[in-house]
C-alpha cells in the first residue's frame, strides 16, 4: 500500500550485515532510530487512528454530559474531584489498548534490527494479541482508579495527620512498580506463549532485574511530560508543533525506545535460556557454555575447528527429560507450543 510513492508499508528496507561487530547501545538505538524513521512514522500513523477516535469520543464525554464533583476532606483542607473528569472521560482509551499490539510488534522487530511489514504485521499483531491487550487496558485502567483516589485521599488526610504519609508513600511506590511492569508485558505478549498470569509474574521480575533501565525511561519520560506541560500553554506554535508530533512521531518513538531498553533485559532471562536449553538437547552445545562461548571458540579456532559427530538418542521418554512433552518453536516472531500450530503455520516450519 503505497501513496505517490512516499507511503509504501509493504517495501523491505536496507538488511544489516550479520558480519558486522556490535556497536554500543546508544549508537544503535540512534542509527536504527534515523534508518527506520519512515517506517515508525508511518506506524505511528495507523496507531493514531484509533487514538483519535478515542479522543472524540473523551471530548463527547467531557462536553456533552453532566459532572459528578466528589468532595474529599473537611473544612480548609477538603478537596474537590471531578470524578466524570478524571474517571469517566479517559474509559474509551481502553479501547485503543488492542492496537498498542501492532505498534509493540513493529518497533520491537526495530529495536532488535528486524525487517517488518508495516502495515501488514501491524494488522496482524492486533489480531493475534487483542485479548490479551485490552485484558490489559482495563487492568491498567482499573489500577490508575484506585491509585489515583488513594493518592489524593491519602495525601489529603495526611495534611491533617503525618500518620497518612505511609499509605500515600506505599501508593507512589506501588503505582511506580506498576509503570515499570507495564514497560515489559507489550513486549511479552507479541514475543511469547504466556498465559496473562504469568506475563504479569516475569513482569514483576523484571521490575527489579531491569530496575536501572526502568528508572532511565522513567525519568526521560516523565521530564519530557513536565516540559511539553509547562511550556505548551507559553507558546501557541509549540502546540501546532506537538500535534505533528503526535501524528507522526510520539507514539512510535515511546514504543521503540521501551522496546530498545527492554528487550536485552528479557533476552537475558527469558529467549537466551530457552534457546540454550533447546541447544543442549539438539547435542549443539556443551551444558557449561553459553552460545556466545561457542560462536567465539568456534572463531577462533576456524582453521582446526571439526563439529563432534552426534549420534541420535533413542526416543526420549518423560522419564528421561530429555526433551519436553510440547516444546516451543518460534514462528513469525513468536514462540508457540508446536502442538498448537495450524495446518498453515506446519508448512511454513517445513513439517
Amino acid at each position: 500500500m503505497a501513496f505517490f510513492g512516499l507511503f509504501n508499508f509493504d517495501k523491505p528496507g536496507p538488511g544489516v550485515n550479520k558480519d558486522e561487530p556490535p556497536k554500543a547501545a546508544p549508537i544503535r538505538y540512534f542509527e536504527i532510530y534515523f534508518r527506520k524513521f519512515t517506517k515508525l512514522c508511518q506506524a505511528n500513523l495507523i496507531f493514531f487512528l484509533p487514538v483519535a477516535a478515542a479522543v472524540a469520543l473523551m471530548v463527547f464525554l467531557y462536553i456533552g454530559l453532566p459532572h459528578f464533583v466528589l468532595h474529599i476532606g473537611q473544612g480548609d483542607s477538603a478537596v474537590e474531584m471531578d470524578v466524570w473528569t478524571r474517571y469517566v472521560v479517559p474509559l474509551p482509551l481502553i479501547l485503543v489498548s488492542p492496537f498498542a499490539a501492532g505498534l509493540t510488534l513493529i518497533t520491537r522487530n526495530f529495536a532488535r534490527e528486524e525487517h517488518a511489514f508495516v502495515w501488514s504485521d501491524f494488522w496482524d499483531a492486533v489480531r493475534d494479541n487483542w485479548k490479551y491487550f485490552l485484558l490489559n487496558g482495563v487492568v491498567v485502567y482499573a489500577a490508575y482508579v484506585i491509585l489515583s483516589f488513594a493518592i489524593t485521599f491519602y495525601g489529603n488526610r495526611a495534611a491533617q495527620e503525618s500518620l497518612y504519609y505511609v499509605p500515600f508513600w506505599m501508593c507512589v511506590l506501588f503505582s511506580v512498580l506498576f509503570l515499570f511492569a507495564q514497560y515489559y508485558l507489550p513486549i511479552m505478549f507479541v514475543t511469547f506463549d504466556l498465559k496473562f498470569g504469568q506475563a504479569y509474574k516475569n513482569a514483576m521480575i523484571f521490575i527489579l532485574a531491569g530496575f536501572g533501565r526502568n528508572l532511565l525511561l522513567t525519568v526521560l519520560f516523565g521530564g519530557l511530560l513536565f516540559l511539553v506541560v509547562a511550556v505548551i500553554p507559553l507558546i501557541n506554535l509549540v502546540v501546532f508543533i506537538f500535534a505533528l508530533l503526535l501524528l507522526f512521531v510520539v507514539f512510535a518513538w515511546v514504543s521503540y525506545t521501551v522496546n530498545f531498553t527492554v528487550y536485552p533485559v528479557i533476552n537475558r532471562y527469558m529467549i537466551q535460556p530457552y534457546e540454550k536449553q533447546q541447544a543442549i538437547a539438539r547435542g549443539e552445545l556443551p551444558p557449561d557454555k553459553t552460545p556466545e562461548e561457542v560462536a567465539v571458540e568456534k572463531q577462533e579456532n576456524a582453521a582446526f575447528y571439526a563439529p563432534p559427530e552426534v549420534v541420535a538418542p533413542d526416543e526420549p521418554s518423560e522419564e528421561d527429560g530429555e526433551v519436553e512433552e510440547d516444546p516451543y518453536v518460534f514462528i513469525r516472531g513468536k514462540l508457540v507450543k508446536k502442538s498448537e500450530l495450524s495446518a498453515a503455520e506446519r508448512e511454513e516450519l517445513g513439517e
